[in-house]
């Protein structure tokens, strides 16, 4: 990044030095089969990994302190705090810089769409949280009257801001808020000179089509991109547009990364859930919203997921190619999946603080 811009007020990207990262530890049961006990090895295989590049704040409820503090590698801080679930990179803070200060803005979060097309309710825990860890790190935090989430924009940490407008215009999100209105306030709140709007994200997603699993930056002016080039795909046309969208507005070098052979729910995976009235059925035979660009950045390295498939060996050839600064590492990342979303999404940069 051009030195001349590291001081001035903007949104930090992902791909610069983090202090640390918040990862969160689950408990549901309607979301993680098997009394969450899969999801739960899987963030500990997760975070030890992390905790290898940097500190890991792991948030965890107090009565899961007894049976974590035996089992967590050096390098993971536990934090007890409240949360309804384990999405850290869309009820956790954004990060932006504003008068040579750190600070965090605290969006409004309501699962997704609602009582009536959100995954589950209540949410009211993980619509403070973001609040809440922002005063653990001794954060000054930004009220922004929007419901957004992280994981439904990237930014290229200099004035330009990627997102859908299936996620923030839907009428579950912000209803009656105008194009025009929600840009400015995302200019003004991210300190954005552009916003550059694919019209949506990947089809099926329980999001609305987060940013996420479409795309991500990989440094200014350089973006991977999902791809297919099967016809049949309902990705197929939807990412042809984003990458006409993405040429017309932002200069930049385009890496296509094929989606994975397409994932579906287990009947012996959905038999481990939970069904009940507040949170939306996952059965048996459901698309999982698999993707390989929802990846995480670390200090030197990045985390890649892979899904067995026929795809994972070449996907990782492409990202040693493009990432060939950082260490590459890659974790079999079906279960996060089996909750809707992937390693991008359970996990949240904490920039380098000071």
């Amino acid at each position: 990044m051009a030195g001349s811009r590291v001081m001035e007020d903007r949104c930090i990207a992902e791909f610069e030095e983090h202090h640390g990262t918040i990862a969160m530890y689950p408990f549901r049961t309607d979301i993680w089969r098997n009394n969450a006990e899969h999801m739960r090895n899987y963030i500990l295989e997760l975070v030890s990994v992390i905790a290898k590049y940097e500190v890991v704040y792991l948030v965890c409820r107090d009565c899961d302190l007894q049976e974590l503090r035996p089992v967590v590698p050096e390098g993971v801080v536990l934090v007890p705090m409240e949360y309804d679930d384990i999405w850290a990179r869309d009820i956790g803070p954004t990060f932006i810089r504003e008068a040579g200060k750190i600070k965090c803005i605290n969006w409004k979060f309501n699962s997704w769409g609602g009582v009536k097309e959100g995954s589950y309710h209540p949410w009211d825990k993980d619509n403070a949280f973001a609040t809440e860890i922002a005063s653990y790190l001794g954060l000054e935090v930004k009220d922004v009257k929007l419901v957004f989430e992280g994981g439904a924009f990237l930014t290229d940490g200099e004035g330009t801001v990627f997102t859908t407008r299936s996620v923030i215009l839907n009428r579950n999100r912000n209803p009656f808020k105008s194009l025009q209105y929600v840009d400015e306030l995302l200019k003004e709140s991210l300190f954005a000179e552009r916003i550059v709007w694919l019209k949506q994200g990947l089809a099926f997603d329980e999001t609305n089509g987060h940013i996420d699993n479409v795309m991500s930056i990989v440094r200014p002016h350089e973006i991977c991109l999902a791809w297919t080039d099967d016809k049949t795909d309902p990705n197929y046309k939807r990412l042809r547009r984003a990458e006409q969208q993405i040429n017309e507005n932002y200069e930049c070098i385009i890496h296509k990364i094929p989606l994975p052979t397409a994932q579906y729910m287990a009947a012996s995976e959905a038999s481990g859930l939970t069904q009940n009235d507040n949170a939306i059925d996952r059965e048996s035979g459901d698309l999982l919203p698999a993707s390989y660009l929802n990846y995480y950045y670390v200090n030197g390295g990045v985390i890649i997921p892979v899904f067995g498939c026929p795809e994972d060996d070449m996907v990782m050839e492409l990202y040693k190619n493009i990432f060939s600064d950082r260490q590459i590492e890659s974790i079999y990342s079906r279960e996060p999946l089996l909750g809707g979303g992937g390693i991008h999404c359970i996990l949240h940069e904490i920039p380098k603080l000071g």
